[in-house]
């Protein structure tokens, strides 16, 4: 049976359309690989030119200590005064010095550029998303565009070459290429080139060949962004930029990842534990990489970093490990209810693993799915109690995550035995906490002796030598705290100022009220107590305040301790106002709130119970934040600031206390500022210390309603005596 000849035209087509993807397909990877390189040569002309301007402050006196006998005398004479100058001059004028040979040129240069190096390392790039900072703003673009095509190379995998080597391995099968040719050849020639060009034909039809076309488009769409998009995509993920180019360029690394807490040895140890990152979808910093590894060698700690500093995405990151050894591993998320859906969310987000939120009317139905499917479940400590008993004697945990760890501090209370039913089902426990101001050393044996029992006894021992070694070194193993001001250098700073308003003559009246009532809720509520706002000092400063964040284009947290002054807030900024979270508002709700804040592309104001608000929550889409009245704990008062200034702002945040003269007010404030010292001491030293329980002590209260009293009534019974008269 005779062969049909096939349409060599529509071969020579079809081929020379699959080399020109092959081709374009490559060039994709090789633009990738240039962008890379182009982005790590601009970050570091970057930190560079940042380092060398650091030597004006460096004067040319210095290169005596050298000892490579530079005539410093002679530069300073020739107006070299500083490391700068000369590190700007070309060799031609510094050749021009009197003395200054070629010896002493090489010498002078070699000394500039070990102190340009030096100063790099261990720096970090701060982007702002500014107009004016053309440098940002240019490496912001290349980042933007690079972060998505890293995506394209890290999910084509192979593709690339498994196409170059079928490409490369059938063309050359397609033996005949025209009718002459055809009509010389064999018959077993002609199969040959017929099975090769169905081959080539069948290609088209493959997922791998829809794949291939998929990244293209890709590639082009991520080289095509706009200015635009670019700042949208960095504004919505900052922390991811921060991450990837700390990655690729080594940027903050050369900061040792050994911490003062922790002995060398047991910090050697930690960076040779295995991290596998094939399941989590992002990039860690170099200090969260280090959190992980801790996680997975100590396998129960307590991880007490400061907010903001991605706790949560570390957590998430052992359970990649976990869960790329075994696509079978459980875990347990308990947490408060606040932060249940954000917890599946970045579940979601960065890893492989699937979250099963165990909460509301589905809980039943999620707890038998997660059971029967494994990954991580997500519940509250109130849920808790519903799901104790499927888990205590019938399932194995990989991990336990205890998050805000302070809420297990009782081991009376019922939360606390049903986390310790648990104990000894899971193989790891992570306890979470950012907040440890709150409690005292007994409550951080406590925590601790939940995960290191054999540790408790030493650690009460030391407890009062909190500035010892030993007691540092008791903690290693089992505690880790690290800093936001020592890791996250690109933060942009945080200005707090106080906004002392002066008294109007109904918040006086108002006052004076609360004060002959002895109602000390009542004092605090101070402006914010009569019915009409207009009267209100701190009400109209606070709408003065929002009106110029807005006009700026920023976005506003409104901090208070009370649902009353919430509600009058509401009413006085209306429209201005996108949502307010209160302890009453449904936490099915709170992340939707956050979210529409987060979204909305005009400048709005978020109203938020700071006990709500201050805990859990991400709100970096902020960057002005107004307390109503000083916060009788510093740490709420910490907590709240650190949702908003945490890793992923992208702007200079500003902090402002509402507050009124000769009141409780200026009492809270100069207790608070004169306790200030104490609570950062505790804080560094990482201890859950005894710090907060004196502030709202009685005594203090009764004091300060004393001294309030004093201050006013007499002015008002020697008022009310003159009318009567």
């Amino acid at each position: 049976m005779e062969i049909r000849k096939p349409d060599f035209r529509r071969i020579e087509t079809l081929i020379e359309s699959l080399q020109a993807l092959d081709r374009t397909f490559r060039e994709v990877f090789d633009d990738i690989d240039r962008r890379e390189e182009k982005l790590i040569r601009t970050c570091r002309q970057v930190l560079t030119d940042e380092a060398a301007q650091s030597l004006a402050a460096i004067p040319v006196e210095e290169l005596k200590k050298s000892r490579a006998g530079i005539r410093t005398a002679a530069l300073e004479q020739a107006g070299y005064h500083t490391l700068l100058s000369l590190r700007k001059a070309s060799d031609e004028e510094i050749r021009a010095v009197d003395g200054i040979g070629e010896k002493q040129l090489l010498a002078i240069r070699t000394i500039l550029d070990e102190f340009v190096m030096r100063m790099t390392r261990g720096s970090g790039i701060t982007l702002t998303a500014d107009k004016e900072d053309r440098t940002s703003r240019e490496i912001i673009r290349q980042t933007a565009a690079f972060r998505k095509m890293e995506l394209i190379r890290r999910d084509a995998g192979d593709l690339g070459d498994e196409l170059h080597g079928f490409l490369e391995r059938t063309i050359p099968h397609v033996v005949i290429r025209s009718g002459v040719r055809w009509f010389f050849s064999r018959r077993q020639t002609k199969e040959e080139t017929l099975e090769a060009v169905a081959a080539l034909t069948a290609l088209r039809d493959t997922p791998e060949y829809r794949r291939v076309k998929h990244f293209i488009e890709a590639h082009r769409a991520a080289a095509g962004m706009s200015d635009t998009a670019c700042m949208r995509d960095f504004s919505e993920n900052s922390a991811a930029y921060y991450a990837l180019l700390e990655k690729l360029t080594g940027m903050g690394k050369a900061q040792a990842m050994r911490y003062s807490s922790i002995p060398a040895q047991l910090a050697a140890e930690i960076d040779a534990q295995e991290l596998d990152l094939t399941a989590f979808q992002g990039n860690l910093r170099a200090y969260q990489e280090f959190g992980a590894r801790y996680i997975l060698h100590q396998n129960r700690v307590l991880l007490g970093d400061e907010m903001g500093l991605g706790k949560t995405v570390e957590a998430i990151a052992v359970m990649a490990h976990l869960y790329a050894k075994d696509p079978g591993s459980r875990f347990l998320v308990v947490c408060p209810a606040s932060v249940l859906v954000n917890w599946c969310r970045e579940i979601m987000k960065f890893s492989a693993v699937t979250p099963f939120l165990l909460h509301g009317p589905s809980l039943e139905e999620r707890l038998d799915a997660w059971v029967q499917m494994c990954g991580a479940a997500v519940t509250n400590y109130e849920s808790l109690e519903k799901i104790v008993n499927r888990i205590d004697g019938q399932l194995r945990l990989d991990l336990m995550v205890i998050d805000e760890a302070h809420y297990i501090k009782n081991p009376e209370a019922k939360r606390t035995r049903r986390i310790h039913a648990l104990e000894d089902e899971a193989d790891r426990i992570l306890m979470m906490t950012g907040t440890p101001l709150e409690n005292r050393v007994e409550e951080m044996c406590e925590l601790i002796g939940f995960v290191r029992p054999d540790l408790t006894e030493e650690i009460r021992t030391y407890a009062g030598m909190r500035h010892a070694p030993q007691f540092r070194e008791i903690l290693a193993p089992v505690y880790l705290r690290r800093h936001r001001d020592d890791l996250l250098t690109e933060l942009p700073p945080l200005t707090q100022e106080k906004q002392w308003c002066a008294m109007t003559e109904e918040d006086r009246l108002a006052y004076v009220l609360k004060v002959r009532e002895r109602n000390f809720p009542g004092m605090r509520r101070l402006s914010f107590l009569q019915e009409d706002m207009q009267t209100s000092s701190k009400a109209q400063r606070l709408l003065e305040l929002c009106r110029e964040a807005l006009d700026e284009g920023r976005k506003v947290v409104v901090y208070s301790y009370f649902r009353d002054t919430l509600g009058k807030v509401q009413a006085l900024l209306a429209d201005m106002c996108e949502g307010t979270i209160t302890g009453s508002t449904p936490v099915t709700e709170r992340q939707g709130i956050i979210d529409r804040f987060a979204k909305k592309r005009d400048a709005c104001v978020l109203i938020c119970q700071v006990q709500s608000g201050g805990t859990g929550l991400n709100i970096q889409a902020a960057s002005v934040v107004i307390f109503c009245e000083p916060q009788i704990k510093p740490s709420l008062t910490n907590q709240a600031i650190a949702r908003v200034c945490r890793m992923g702002q992208i702007r200079n945040v500003l902090v402002y206390h509402l507050l009124c003269e000769d009141t409780v007010d200026e009492a809270v404030t100069e207790l608070l500022e004169g306790k200030q010292a104490e609570f950062d001491l505790f804080a560094e030293e990482s201890v859950l210390a005894d710090a907060a329980d004196h502030l709202a002590d009685k005594e203090w209260i009764t004091g300060v309603i004393e001294r309030e009293q004093n201050r006013y009534l007499p002015a008002v019974i020697d008022s009310e005596e003159e009318k009567n008269a």
